[in-house]
C-alpha cells in the first residue's frame, strides 16, 4: 500500500508546511536582544524560519556523516550476499551436470540391456 518513502516524503511536506505557517504567523512580530553593549531587534518569524533551516541542515550532514560510516559495512554485506549467491549457483550447476551424466548412463544402460 503505502511504502515508508512515501510516507517519509509525505510528513516532510506536512512540517515543511507547518513551519511556513508560524513563520508567517510570525512575521509582524519583533524581539529586543538587549545586552549592555549590544541591542538588536529580530523578526520572529525570521528567527523561527533560521533555526528551522539550521537544524535541517544539521539532520542532513548527520545522516551523511552516518551514511559514510555505514558504507563500508554495507558494501563488505553486498559482497559476502554476492559470494554466498554464486557458490549457491555453482552448486546447482554442478547437481545439474551430475543429473544429465546420470541420465546419459541411465539410457545407455537401458540401450545396452535390451540388446540381444
Amino acid at each position: 500500500m503505502f511504502t515508508m518513502k512515501t510516507i517519509s516524503k509525505f510528513l516532510s511536506l506536512i512540517i515543511s508546511v507547518i513551519i511556513v505557517l508560524i513563520f508567517l504567523v510570525n512575521i509582524s512580530n519583533t524581539i529586543t536582544l538587549e545586552s549592555s553593549f549590544l541591542s538588536v531587534k529580530a523578526n520572529v518569524g525570521f528567527l523561527i524560519l533560521a533555526c528551522s533551516v539550521l537544524s535541517s541542515l544539521a539532520t542532513v550532514f548527520y545522516f551523511i556523516s552516518i551514511g559514510l560510516f555505514l558504507n563500508p559495512e554495507l558494501s563488505k554485506y553486498k559482497k559476502q550476499v554476492e559470494k554466498t549467491k554464486l557458490n549457491y549457483e555453482l552448486e546447482s550447476d554442478k547437481v545439474k551436470q551430475l543429473e544429465a551424466k546420470v541420465n546419459t548412463l541411465e539410457e545407455a544402460l537401458k540401450t545396452m540391456t535390451k540388446k540381444p
